[in-house]
């Protein structure tokens, strides 16, 4: 005959500890990116070298018009420059339709020397602006 009161025992399975402890690693993993701000930093990356896509395309078409290396006017439409104009490329510098950057017109602005990109409150910008010299280095 068995005896109940022995066989009672009270706590928790292993296996019942395992899934807790693999739910509140998968919480942690999801958490953690966001509280050390390595989002905002990717984002801020990807703004970069989404400006500096631009940039390149900008600055070839100057080129190619300098050189004559095309004839005509660029046809793409990739955003806003001084003053609110639109700042054109060729179409063989910057595919059109463009899916991996949906709203570029709204999201960069070019100003003759640098191209800015922001999404949200997160800005890149190409070429990077000097860092500020301190004062009193030589």
């Amino acid at each position: 005959m068995r005896k109940n009161a022995k066989n009672n025992k009270k706590g928790f399975t292993l296996i019942e500890l395992i899934v807790v402890v693999a739910i509140l690693v998968a919480l942690m993993l999801m958490l953690v990116p966001r509280l050390t701000g390595f989002t905002d930093d990717a984002k801020k990356t990807a703004n970069q070298a989404n400006a500096r896509a631009v940039y390149t395309a900008i600055k070839a078409t100057e080129t190619a018009k300098t050189t004559g290396l095309y004839t005509g006017e660029p046809t793409v439409d990739i955003c806003k420059g001084a003053g609110g104009a639109s700042v054109k490329v060729y179409k063989e510098f910057w595919e059109e339709n463009d899916p991996k950057i949906p709203s570029i017109k709204e999201a960069c602005e070019y100003n003759g020397t640098s191209v800015t990109y922001k999404t949200g409150s997160i800005v890149g910008e190409y070429p990077m602006p000097e860092p500020e010299a301190s004062a009193g280095t030589n």
